[in-house]
């Protein structure tokens, strides 16, 4: 019992604080998720092969497929005899059955003879186009007809003609010109001969 005479004080009586226990909190295991990367969708292409061939290569591959596709095909091969006479320049047989319609003609492989020969003579380029019934073996692998230095082209016939005639007739026209260019003027002498029965000589 607490005497109030007393100096003593009171003993004050802390009330104890309940300590409450923190959660537990139960580690987790933390895992690196990557995000997911999505990539577009290609569509299938068809892949092409592409094959570069040089001149000689086209030109032989031509020739394989102009020949004949069994060896049968080959013995029953029948040979014709060459004429003495033919020339490297001549003309395929092939293009003989054109000749009363069209005028060929070999023109050096060079620009300014191509250049002339096409802008100022008319001519064209014996290819593919103009004669798809001849033989591949006939064409080089630019689709034109080649011997050597000289490339084959043609022309109707009738501007054949034409331009043929047409320095014939100009030089007859100078040569007309010229037999009356002297009349008239006062320094033709023309003298008369006694010997000649009084026939005029022009000098």
């Amino acid at each position: 019992m607490i005497n109030p005479l007393s100096d003593e004080q009171p003993e004050v009586v802390k009330p104890k604080k309940k300590h409450h226990a923190a959660p537990k909190v139960e580690a987790e295991e933390i895992v690196d998720v990557k995000p997911e990367i999505k990539q577009p969708v290609q569509a299938e292409t068809a892949k092409q092969n592409i094959v570069i061939h040089s001149e000689l290569d086209s030109m032989v591959m031509d020739r394989l497929k102009s020949q004949p596709d069994t060896l049968q095909a080959i013995d029953a091969e029948v040979i014709e005899k060459k004429q003495p006479d033919k020339h490297r320049l001549s003309l395929p047989d092939e293009l003989l059955s054109y000749t009363k319609k069209y005028a060929f003609c070999w023109i050096f492989k060079r620009k300014q003879a191509i250049d002339e020969a096409i802008d100022q003579l008319h001519y064209k380029l014996t290819n593919r186009t103009y004669f798809p019934e001849l033989p591949d073996h006939c064409f080089s692998a630019r689709s034109v007809i080649e011997r050597g230095d000289n490339i084959l082209m043609f022309r109707p016939k009738r501007i054949d003609e034409e331009m043929r005639k047409a320095p014939g007739i100009e030089s007859t026209d100078r040569i007309k010109a010229r037999t009356s260019a002297h009349e008239g003027d006062p320094s033709y002498y023309v003298p008369a001969s006694d010997e000649d029965g009084g026939k005029v000589v022009g000098v």
